[in-house]
């Protein structure tokens, strides 16, 4: 294989996660906090029809559109987003669609959410009840669900700002709410800051708006709404920002070469690095981050600003007898993504392992089958293992998370973390495993390494669901290197 071929490959299976990122990002710009209940004999609010072109950079790639139906008990939300990406040499299309019953206070009762793109497709059903709100998740060819617990009212992301029309906004008001994001199956908190009254940027002609200031998850995006709580421009990070528009214009085609190119968003520029796949140690400074977060073990350490990393030496005495007693029993347990309870899962793990139960062979074997079995190729969804086992394709998101789901299966506790690695002169986002052979192992299926290279910087420690805490230093990371040996 040559030189450019192997590059491209591994551009392949690092820019995938990124293009589940920012469907992710589009996503979230669409949130605002929750106010006041509203008390149900309050009149229904008035209907309404908002379409937001979605820019990057001053570039149109995409558009939002959002109707609100009102009735006597309840609101009718009904939302789509479409987001254009150009992933190496090809223009990929994301689609979201949304349609929600809400009650008069703007919370969630059911809702329905489709992500879809080329050759994917990702829906989650919501049904709240007495006390839990109940989802059904269906990844195209597989389906699972779950049950998360309820003190309180949840909203939909996409609600939240439609509760603001009417409301009073006042300077140092600060909201707090929970959030159900059908596309990391959590319940999260969002914090909102009303900052004051200020001139609309790049708003023709020229009009002033309340500014307000959110967080999710450590994403932080600032909108601008008018007296009657109606969004007229959004702005977030890697220069993506919504401006409210017609219909006609939302849905003008995207002119030719305007997509969103992933390879240089997701691009943190360093400089060269020598034989970075066999790289045994690795000295970095990071800037941009919460540095307080960044995991912290026996391969990754943390002093200040600077991060170490120390590929594993492993010994025939790194291992044991599978299956795996003790220890946290999450790193065993079956998820949303990482179905290792499913009979095709422990089937095939059964199959590939073929009796082998020593703990670092059977890892190995694993990760050998892993990388021949999964096609080389960008995909934009949220990945789970039996739809990986099915379509046998995908990025660095698929490799991992059948990785980790066979891992499971046989007893070898495993989790997925994401973060950066290095290919050509720069950092990029990414996703790989790690297995605990007595201590926590970075095996990465997707590069066919094991373990895994020191140029690997762990940011995220948890599957698809954890995986959009990344955006939170996305466009703001910066990385010094200061040394390195063979």
């Amino acid at each position: 294989m040559s030189k450019l071929t192997q590059r491209r490959i591994l551009r392949i299976l690092i820019l995938g996660v990124w293009s589940v990122m920012l469907a992710l990002l589009v996503h979230r710009l669409r949130t605002q906090p929750s106010v006041p209940r509203i008390d149900v004999g309050t009149p229904a609010p008035e209907a309404s029809d908002e379409w937001m072109g979605v820019y990057q950079e001053g570039r149109r790639i995409g558009f939002t559109h959002r109707a609100l139906v009102p009735a006597a008990t309840g609101i009718t939300l009904f939302e789509e987003s479409l987001l254009r990406l150009k992933v190496l040499d090809a223009e990929r299309t994301v689609r979201t669609v949304v349609h929600a019953r809400l009650d008069l206070a703007y919370a969630l009762q059911h809702a329905d959410v489709v992500l879809q793109s080329e050759g994917s497709s990702f829906q989650a059903l919501a049904e709240v009840g007495t006390d839990s709100l109940v989802v059904r998740v269906d990844f195209g060819s597989t389906q699972s669900s779950y049950t998360l617990p309820l003190q309180t009212p949840i909203f939909l992301p996409q609600s939240l700002r439609a509760s603001l029309r009417g409301a009073e906004l006042d300077e140092a008001r600060e909201l707090r709410a929970a959030v159900w994001d059908p596309l990391t199956s959590r319940r999260e908190e969002i914090v909102v800051r009303v900052i004051r009254q200020e001139p609309v940027p790049e708003a023709r002609p020229a009009a002033n708006a309340w500014r307000v200031e959110e967080e999710l998850h450590g994403v932080k995006t600032t909108a601008w709404l008018n007296e009657e709580g109606e969004v007229v421009r959004e702005e977030g990070p890697l220069g993506l920002a919504l401006v409210r528009t017609t219909r006609e214009a939302a849905l003008a085609e995207v002119p030719p070469g305007a997509a969103m190119d992933i390879a240089k968003q997701a691009s943190v520029p360093v400089g060269r690095i020598e034989a970075p796949r066999t790289r045994a140690r690795l000295r970095v400074r990071l800037q941009g981050a919460a540095l307080g977060e960044i995991p912290s073990d026996a391969e990754q350490s943390l002093s200040g600003d600077v991060v170490t990393i120390e590929r594993s030496r492993l010994s025939e005495r790194d291992t044991y007898v599978l299956p795996f007693r003790g220890g946290d029993e999450r790193d065993l347990a079956a998820t949303v993504f990482l179905q290792s309870d499913h009979p095709r899962v422990r089937g095939l793990a059964r199959q590939v392992l073929d009796g082998e139960v020593d703990a670092q062979r059977a890892a190995r074997r694993l990760e050998n089958w892993v990388y021949a079995y999964v096609e080389k190729t960008p995909t934009i969804s949220i990945p789970n293992a039996l739809q990986v086992i099915d379509s046998a394709r995908g990025d660095c998101n698929e490799h991992a998370v059948l990785f980790a789901a066979l891992a499971r299966a046989s007893g070898l506790p495993t989790r997925v973390v994401a973060g950066l690695v290095y290919d050509d002169d720069a950092f990029l986002y990414h996703a790989w495993c790690e297995v605990w052979l007595g201590r926590w192992v970075a095996v990465d299926p997707a590069l066919h390494q094991f373990p895994a290279d020191a140029t690997h910087i762990k940011l995220v420690e948890g599957g698809p669901e954890k995986h959009s805490a990344l955006l939170s230093v996305v466009g703001k990371l910066k990385i010094e290197v200061l040394d390195g040996r063979e």
